[in-house]
């Protein structure tokens, strides 16, 4: 056979070969949903329910939510947290922080000392199964490890992420961006 014999031949019976598949339905692919209860000392809760990276807050009115992954034991945590209350306090029409505790064993009564002594102004979740399940979906988002730095702040504006800070940040920074989005509020 020749090579043009060849290429006929196969073009020949390539074609009655072929066939078309119509496809009447391509599978959706269904995104997971996910919820989060966080719950202070008092007994407040907030929910948080994420699907197709869209966070709704429950309970919480302001258009800015930054929820910062701490522990009572970690120095830039306790440094951390005079400067979160200072934004709280300036920008509570806005802005609001949720403190989420992880891979700590602190005691209640302790724990509660532990805000007071460090004059948290901020809502803080103590509930550390859901604040680790919400650690566990966040950090793969960010493109972090599971071993993350804290604290890890991770800020929302109207429902979706913005930013996220690990580690201790100045709050000069974290002030500029609460203003980029409050221009973008008021445009």
């Amino acid at each position: 056979m020749t090579t043009t014999e060849k290429k006929e031949f196969f073009h020949k019976n390539t074609l009655t070969q072929t066939k078309s598949i119509k496809i009447d339905t391509i599978p959706k692919h269904t995104s997971q949903e996910y919820k989060f209860i966080f719950k202070d000392l008092q007994g407040q809760t907030s929910t948080i329910k994420m699907k197709d990276d869209i966070y709704s807050f429950s309970n919480i009115q302001q258009p800015i939510v930054m929820i910062t992954l701490f522990s009572t034991w970690c120095p830039p945590c306790r440094g951390q947290i005079p400067h979160l209350s200072n934004l709280q306090k300036k920008f509570k029409k806005y802005l609001f922080i949720m403190g989420a505790l992880v891979h700590d064993d602190i005691k209640d009564e302790a724990f509660q000392k532990f805000i007071n002594a460090q004059k948290a102004l901020f809502f803080i979740s103590k509930n550390q199964k859901e604040n680790l399940k919400f650690a566990h979906m966040i950090t793969p988002k960010l493109g972090l490890t599971q071993e993350f730095s804290m604290p890890l702040m991770v800020m929302f504006f109207k429902g979706k992420y913005f930013t996220h800070y690990e580690g201790s940040m100045p709050e000069e920074m974290i002030e500029s961006d609460i203003e980029q989005l409050l221009l973008k509020l008021n445009n």
